[in-house]
């Protein structure tokens, strides 16, 4: 008993430090975030995502790309985000796709390209064109600056005045002077909104990436069933306000043929 009594001791000397270390860096990563998320987001773009976007297209014959789909995991869609969590890959909407040319069939993104710069946004629409096959089709869901506008509108019509107060009380925002004002601020600044489309902005954004029939819809429309309830807020409790300030368009990436045509 005397002889182990040493040994011993100096286990636990090392657990102690161990415990200790692991403790330190453990609080290390929570106040200092802001160096360690770099550090984990890196590992899951070069270490992690490679293995999960190739095994994704080994086990899937028709492909489908969700960019930014933060809590919206869909089962069947190779999901992805800047900051991945569960099975997600990590996908930087304003760089090069991870993804080979032509390797998709479908490229769906909801409330995410008002996050990023005007530039950004079209390199993004010519990313998704890009990793597209012939025939894919795209569908961009984001708030619609007009529908945010025409509320100053004297004559306001019953679907805008209920808009306005299921706005208020979905984001608890205090009653003002003048609502239309306050919402309009909070949409254009809050939640690290950059840059916000009217729908001439967003079709003529998706014409320049290359994209033919062009079409806008209502929120949670669609004829394809692959586009069908992929929307989170065309289908939850706040339905009807989405359905208002939510502008949604889909559009084709052309066959070659078509292309051909166009260059004749």
């Amino acid at each position: 008993m005397t002889e182990n009594s040493p040994t011993r001791s100096r286990l636990f000397n090392i657990l102690a430090r161990l415990g200790i270390t692991l403790a330190a860096l453990g609080l290390f990563c929570v106040l200092r975030f802001d160096i360690v998320a770099p550090k984990v987001n890196l590992f899951k773009a070069q270490i992690l995502s490679p293995s999960r976007i190739d095994a994704y297209m080994k086990a899937n014959s028709v492909r489908k790309l969700q960019i930014g789909a933060g809590p919206s995991q869909k089962p069947g869609w190779l999901n992805t985000d800047i900051e991945p969590v569960r099975e997600q890959v990590y996908l930087d909407a304003t760089e090069r796709f991870p993804l080979p040319d032509s390797s998709m069939h479908y490229v769906y993104s909801e409330h995410v390209i008002e996050h990023i710069s005007y530039e950004q946004g079209q390199g993004m629409l010519r990313e998704s064109y890009r990793v597209l096959a012939p025939g894919g089709k795209v569908r961009v869901a984001t708030p619609n600056l007009k529908q945010f506008i025409g509320l100053f509108q004297e004559a306001k019509t019953a679907e805008m005045q209920n808009y306005t107060l299921e706005k208020l009380r979905w984001h608890e925002w205090p009653a003002t002077p003048d609502p239309e004002c306050y919402i309009l601020n909070q949409e254009l600044r809050e939640w690290g909104h950059r840059f916000v489309y009217t729908p001439k902005m967003l079709r003529a954004s998706l014409e320049a990436a290359g994209f033919q029939n062009i079409r806008e819809l209502a929120a949670g429309e669609t004829d394809d069933p692959v586009f069908r309830s992929v929307e989170m807020r065309a289908f939850e409790d706040v339905r009807d306000v989405n359905r208002f300030e939510t502008l949604v368009f889909e559009a084709v990436r052309p066959s070659a043929p078509a292309v051909a045509a166009l260059n004749k």
